[in-house]
């Protein structure tokens, strides 16, 4: 693919799969957006601190998300980074 080549994208154009989850899971805890970035940065030790609208994007599907934000995320929610990623519970 050349540099710069167009992006991975699911069948409905979003540029990520673990958005819904994110979005799922962080409803369950009942967590605002800006709850939901201030666990984030703890759960870092504050070498990550989002705003809420990088979570809006995450949970959109407008922005990727790397390996290293997929562990901090599933810390945040208190879930398996597998589930974020395929949705399996096992």
């Amino acid at each position: 693919m050349p540099r710069g080549g167009p992006r991975l994208r699911t069948q409905d154009g979003k540029l990520n799969q673990v958005g819904l989850r994110i979005h799922e899971r962080r409803t369950v805890l009942a967590m605002t957006q800006d709850e939901f970035c201030a666990r984030i940065a703890s759960a870092t030790e504050a070498q990550w601190v989002p705003a809420w609208q990088d979570i809006s994007r995450i949970e959109n599907g407008s922005r990727l998300v790397s390996d290293l934000e997929i562990l901090a995320l599933a810390k945040a929610l208190e879930c398996r980074p597998g589930w974020l990623l395929t949705g399996d519970a096992a």
